[in-house]
This record gives C-alpha cells, structure tokens and sequence, in this order.
C-alpha cells in the first residue's frame, strides 16, 4: 500500500499545472464535503433597532466573520443559540429548521457552493483583498480629493519614519497601538492579532513607525506575500486614539509605505482584507488610494492546496421587511460567474464606491432586478 501511495504522489506531482490544479480544487471540496457533512446550527433571534420587529439568521459552523454579520443585520452584538447538529441534506432542503428565517449562511467550497446555488443560495467572499498597482503612475494613487487632503495634512504636521526588523519594537507598537486600535474600532468584533505570528511576519517584512516631536505616534508592519506583493499585516495608533486618523497619520503611513515597496522591487501592496460589504468604511477608505477589489484565491503551502472554505453561502428570504431593510444598509458583495458584484435593496451608492462601478462592477437592485 506505502508502495502505490508513493507511485501515486509521485504521478500526481508529474502533472501539468493544468490537469493538477483542478484535481487538486475537486479532491479537496469532496473531503472537505465529508468531513463537514453534519455542522452546528446557531439561531439568533432579536428586536431590531429601527422597526421594533424581530429579525432571524441561522448560522452554519463556526466562522469568527458571523459577528460581522450579526453587528450589521441587528445593529447590536447578539449571543447565537446552539440549535444542534444538521446534516448539509437537512440545510440543502430546510428539512427540520426554524422557519421563517430571514437570512441563513453556510461555509462554501466549491463542490458545495454548486450544490447549493442551484437552490438559490448566493455565494459570498469571507472577506475581500484590495491591491493597489505601484507600476501605475503615483498621480493615479494619489487622486481621490480625499487622499491629497489627508497627505497636506501631515507633510504640515511633518511625520518622519522609522524602519526596523527588531521584534522588540513590535513588541512595544503591538501593545500601545495594534491591540488599543483594533479594539477601539471593532470593539466586540475585533479580531485581535497574535504578537507570535507577528513576529514570524516580521523577519521577511518591515515595521515602519511614525514619529512627531520624537514619539512614536503610529506603525504600519508590511509582510512579505510573494515576489511581486507586499501586503499590509497590521496597523494602528497610539493608544487606539481615533484623532490621529484626521491628522493625516494613515495617509502618511500608507505614502510611506509605498514608496518602500517600489524601492524594494515590488509591483503591488496588498491593504489587506475587508468586510464583504460595499459601504464597508475600511474597504471603501482602501478603495479611495486607487486599489482593486480581489476575492481570496485557492493556493498552495508545503504541497498541499489551501483556502477551499474563503466562501460562504447566503440565502435570503427577499420577501422579508427586515432582509429587505438589511440590503438597503448593507448592499453585500456577491460572486457570481467569477465576476463581484453589488446585491442590494434599493441602496443609496457610497461616493467612495462609484469608482468600481465605472471600472465594470455590477450594482445589482434587486427591488427592481431588471
């Protein structure tokens, strides 16, 4: 048997990229499929804000991004009750589920997410990447009103920088400045980073800390993705305090971080990633520097193929006041055919946002779908 498994991997690893990869794609949404054929179901049931109605969502598995999701369709943090184990036949037919239910999601791989669109389920980004091109004209970046407001802001101001490897100085930033941030602005929502892989990050990237009258007031740390991409790993201010954003302190941090990365050869910084949602505000500032929406993509790591589950299933029941009211606040980013697109309910067009639309993204109204 050892014997057929090595002649095995070894003829797998002699295939074309062309023939292997989507093998590799299939393989992995089938085992993924078994291993996750029964998963916890989570309702939760609330008053909503504005309407003084009850909302519903059930929520398959465990995904840390359900608290986004629970935070914009309630408007509040709202504890999810365990309802039990369901098969994905017992989701895929709504056989034994709490009905009605305003909106349900399920984790997606690719054999599952053909299973489910057929029953009108949307897939869904988890999250969405913003790349930015340093091989465009730095006019090109640097055009948004916006942006050149916040870069007059702190040239007057007068930031200097910083460039350092030290771990310790990571160290100190990550405690007076990535954790204060994340949890000023997220507050229960905020995924908080681990100082450890930090660290691990920091050998191939570069911490830069701003500094005014000689103090550190804020740091950016950039990763190492790939040969040709740098991306943003984390970023914060002294203290979380949200008045160093008006003083120009990220336009200067992320001015500065370009001009690094082109200075190391590389062609694109990744901003990182952002809630799948078109008014989403870190998205949409991400978007004013010129950037381009990107959805998670499959990839290798030691051999193996990961990032099958980097979509989530989302069926709506449109009939509903409170999906409706939820799509006109929160127009979702849906991925149809390859392509992103807008799904909402009447939803006003953030002005941020109109860019995308310009560059061929769909705004889909599905009040009046035609």
């Amino acid at each position: 048997m050892h014997f057929i498994r090595k002649k095995l991997r070894k003829l797998h690893a002699a295939l074309p990229c062309n023939i292997r990869y989507p093998l590799d794609v299939a393989t992995a949404s089938i085992q993924d499929t078994l291993q996750n054929w029964r998963m916890p179901a989570y309702h939760v049931q609330a008053v909503l804000p504005d309407s003084g109605h009850e909302g519903k969502m059930l929520l398959f598995g465990d995904r840390p991004q359900y608290a986004s999701w629970i935070h914009r369709f309630f408007g509040r943090a709202v504890e999810p009750t365990l309802l039990g184990q369901f098969s994905l036949f017992q989701i895929l037919h709504g056989k034994s589920l709490p009905q009605p239910v305003d909106i349900m999601l399920l984790p997606f791989n690719p054999f599952t997410q053909f299973m489910f669109e057929r029953q009108e389920w949307r897939a869904m980004p988890l999250y969405i990447n913003c790349h930015v091109d340093l091989r465009k004209p730095i006019e090109d970046l640097f055009r948004s009103k916006a942006v050149k407001e916040d870069l007059r802001v702190a040239r007057r101001l007068g930031y200097h920088f910083d460039f350092s490897s030290d771990s310790n100085k990571l160290e100190e930033v990550f405690h007076q400045m990535f954790i204060p941030t994340a949890r000023s602005r997220h507050e229960e929502r905020a995924f908080l980073s681990n100082l450890e892989e930090l660290k691990f990050i920091l050998r191939d990237g570069i911490l830069i800390t701003a500094l005014l009258d000689e103090q550190s007031v804020g740091a950016i740390l950039l990763a190492h993705e790939s040969a040709e991409t740098i991306r943003l790993a984390n970023m914060g201010w002294r203290n979380g305090d949200d008045r160093w954003r008006k003083k120009g302190l990220v336009a200067a941090l992320f001015n500065e971080s370009f001009a690094w990365a082109r200075e190391q050869g590389y062609r694109a910084v990744n901003l990182g990633a952002s809630s799948p949602f078109a008014n989403d505000g870190p998205l949409n500032f991400k978007l004013k520097w010129g950037a381009k929406m990107a959805v998670p993509e499959f990839g290798y790591a030691n051999g193996q193929l990961h990032g099958i589950r980097s979509f989530m299933g989302v069926k709506l029941n449109l009939a509903s006041p409170a999906t409706q009211r939820f799509l006109s606040s929160t127009p979702l980013l849906e991925y149809k055919r390859s392509k992103l697109r807008v799904t909402s309910w009447n939803a006003e067009i953030p002005p941020l946002f109109r860019r995308q639309l310009d560059e061929g993204i769909e705004w889909i109204n599905l009040e009046k779908p035609d």
